[in-house]
């Protein structure tokens, strides 16, 4: 009888050692799996960005991203807004606004997301910039290439499984110097986004920019510190999502 027990025992430990080890390796497969679809989906947006880049500095007329969507969706949403502020000449406050969409894969809590030229990652909580715009300051001058995205035709958002193509096309420029005739510097760069957190932190790790300040939730300013002459350049590009 006691070898029968001792029988059992074993097997019951034996059995439940088994089912501990499956099902954390199962949890962790799962884990690993769900972070590689991530990644791929960052490899992807690092892609987009450089084609955009070359849209933005090489003219180019079109170029195509392809995204996995393992089982998230990819959205063009609006609105992104970025705002130069300054006074004309008769004393009034003038507002330059450039609008956006914004291009956002987001599967569960993880979201990524491209506007205005830069690109970011959140997990439910904070934001991060992992690709930050090509602001330029130097010497009294500051240049500030935006990238407004506007959806050209086809879904605005796919979701569920296989792989999206992103078709960007150029659109025009629009090109703006301050100060204008008769008007004083800029006063600040305004930017009204989801992802205002991870403006935050660019903004005050940048020289080109200080007195960084929250006003509102979803709403970044900074003072412009080069601001004898702002370059302002929108480049328009159209996107498509096609299976």
């Amino acid at each position: 009888m006691s070898d029968v027990i001792g029988y059992v025992l074993v097997f019951a430990l034996v059995t439940a050692t088994i089912a501990s080890v499956f099902a954390v390796g199962m949890t962790g497969l799962e884990d690993r799996r769900n972070a590689e679809r991530v990644e791929n989906v960052e490899r992807a947006f690092d892609v987009f960005d450089d084609n955009l880049r070359d849209i933005q500095r090489y003219e180019d007329p079109s170029r195509a991203t392809e995204m996995r969507l393992s089982g998230g969706s990819l959205t063009l949403e609006e609105t992104t807004t970025v705002t130069l502020e300054y006074t004309n000449a008769t004393g009034v406050q003038v507002d330059q606004r450039v609008n956006s969409s914004r291009l956002v894969y987001a599967n569960g809590d993880t979201t990524v997301a491209y506007e205005a030229g830069a690109w970011f990652r959140s997990d439910g909580g904070e934001s991060v910039m992992r690709s930050s715009p090509r602001f330029v300051a130097d010497d009294g001058r500051t240049v500030l290439p935006v990238v407004q995205l506007r959806h050209e035709n086809g879904p605005r958002s796919v979701d569920g499984d296989g792989t999206v193509q992103v078709s960007t096309t150029k659109g025009g420029d629009q090109n703006y110097q301050y100060p204008l005739n008769g008007s004083s510097k800029i006063d600040e760069i305004r930017i009204e986004s989801p992802y205002a957190d991870a403006w935050e932190r660019y903004f005050k790790g940048s020289d080109a920019f200080i007195d960084v300040d929250r006003p509102n939730d979803g709403e970044v300013v900074a003072a412009i510190e080069h601001d004898e002459t702002v370059y302002l350049r929108a480049t328009r590009v159209y996107v498509s999502l096609r299976r």
